[in-house]
């Protein structure tokens, strides 16, 4: 302890990033290849585990390496503007000296190995906007004003089928029922 007050922190500092730098875990590298259709370029991707913890630009034949990964278990991703690529769930061996293992991260295909290197297809181009429905013009019935004026419409027409001294009736009938309802006021 009297051996580290006499240190200045600066060496401390250095012995420790030269410790995790030189005798820390062993990286590796996750190599694949993208599959996209001829018309799409696949330097315009990238791939990323874990959220962009580490990123990959594939090359324009669509092979990727992602560099410096120590063993672990990973999510990778296939980022894209036209394209939804599937999730991949990697796993980089610490005891088999970096094997990788890949299986599908999809709720669709649970458990799915995926060959190693990775060989990556889109499973759909990606549809930013919804498509506008074709006009239909039997949605119109479909208004309330439309019903309305459909109602009053028919109320017309059936009043052409009523018997013209049944309908003479019923107009006297209703003046003096408002005739009636003036006198009381």
């Amino acid at each position: 302890a009297k051996f580290l007050r006499y240190v200045p922190p600066a060496t401390v500092i250095a012995w420790l990033l030269f410790g995790v730098l030189c005798g820390g875990e062993s990286v590796y590298d996750i190599r694949g290849t993208i599959r996209v259709p001829k018309e799409a370029k696949p330097s315009e991707m990238r791939v990323i585990l874990n959220s962009g913890r580490f990123t990959g630009i594939p090359q324009a034949d669509g092979r990727f390496i992602i560099h410096g990964v120590p063993p672990g278990t990973y999510f990778l991703e296939v980022q894209s503007i036209r394209f939804q690529f599937p999730p991949v769930r990697v796993d980089v061996s610490a005891r088999d000296s970096g094997k990788v293992k890949a299986m599908s991260a999809d709720p669709m295909r649970p458990r799915e190995r995926i060959q190693y290197p990775l060989n990556i297809r889109p499973k759909a181009s990606a549809e930013y906007f919804e498509k506008r429905k074709p006009f239909n013009p039997l949605s119109l019935l479909a208004n309330p004003m439309v019903l309305m004026m459909g109602a009053m419409m028919l109320i017309m027409v059936l009043t052409r089928f009523v018997d013209p001294k049944e309908l003479k009736k019923a107009r006297e009938e209703m003046a003096r029922q408002d005739s009636s309802q003036v006198e009381s006021s």
